[in-house]
């Protein structure tokens, strides 16, 4: 996804772990904003002044992860209220560019992707296990081993591209790669209409 919107030079979250900022460009988007997605809204904002945001593949960075069920779903939690924050504070009719405007008005319609994950994917799968095909069909499951397969060569593009230049190894665990590419997005559109809750009920924000 960092890749294909590098291209495209409309990059829409420069993490702060992850990123370099041109110091002018910082300072005309007023710096770090007091925002729980402040690396989203600062991008965005860094957008709206006409910047271009790019990707590089072979840089390396490395931060610390969650090392628990809780903190992970806390962040992700707080990714979804981040995207609101920037959708509020820097609405895609502001951006300068026409790409950085598609990009970020794409994000306005991930709430009710989720949403519609959560609420009837996840149901109708369920239904669909006992013979019920009223929302999944069978066509419908047929989207797991294809995304099976695009992550597939997606692992082996970035491995002989990326990794072996790098001189990194990447540890082989088919289970689990196959547990993230069927369950992971059950837990991320669920934290993640969670964040959406909070964000819309004022809810205190909390980082840990």
């Amino acid at each position: 996804m960092k890749r294909m919107q590098g291209l495209f030079q409309t990059t829409l979250v420069a993490q702060g772990a992850f990123s370099l900022y041109r110091a002018t460009s910082l300072r005309d988007a007023g710096g770090w904003p007091d925002a729980i997605g402040e690396d989203i809204v600062l991008t965005w904002k860094i957008m709206e002044q006409g910047a271009r945001v790019y990707f590089e593949p072979l840089a390396v960075g490395f931060t610390s992860v969650p090392e628990t069920f809780t903190v992970f779903a806390r962040q992700r939690s707080r990714w979804s209220r981040g995207m609101i924050e920037g959708l509020r504070t820097v609405p895609p009719w502001r951006q300068q560019r026409g790409l950085a405007k598609v990009f970020t008005g794409l994000d306005v319609a991930i709430p009710f992707l989720d949403a519609a994950y959560v609420f009837l994917w996840i149901p109708g799968l369920v239904l669909a296990c006992f013979g019920e095909f009223w929302i999944v069909g069978p066509m419908t499951i047929a989207v797991i081993p294809l995304t099976l397969a695009v992550y597939a060569v997606l692992y082996h593009y970035q491995n002989k591209r990326v990794f072996r230049p790098l001189g990194l190894r990447v540890r082989r665990n088919r289970l689990y790669f196959f547990l993230f590419v069927v369950i992971y997005q059950l837990f991320m559109s669920t934290f993640s209409v969670v964040g959406y809750v909070q964000e819309l009920t004022g809810r205190n924000r909390r980082w840990k």
